[in-house]
């Protein structure tokens, strides 16, 4: 009855790290979407920035004539 318990050990031990895996990969995952989220407020000003400078250079356009 030694092997078995050793064994049992060793699942336990696998399970453990499987299960420390599993957390390590959702606590990056969680990571990952706040980020995205924190980001996507700099993407909106960089959007805005953009349409900016494009509705100016069509106004400059306009005004030279083209």
């Amino acid at each position: 009855s030694r092997p078995s318990s050793s064994l049992l050990q060793s699942d336990m031990q696998s399970w453990e790290e499987q299960s420390q895996g599993a957390i390590y990969t959702v606590e990056y995952a969680c990571s990952a979407i706040k980020n995205m989220a924190d980001s996507s407020v700099y993407f909106k000003s960089i959007d805005n920035l953009l349409k900016q400078a494009i509705a100016m250079k069509e106004q400059l356009n306009t005004a030279q004539g083209r």
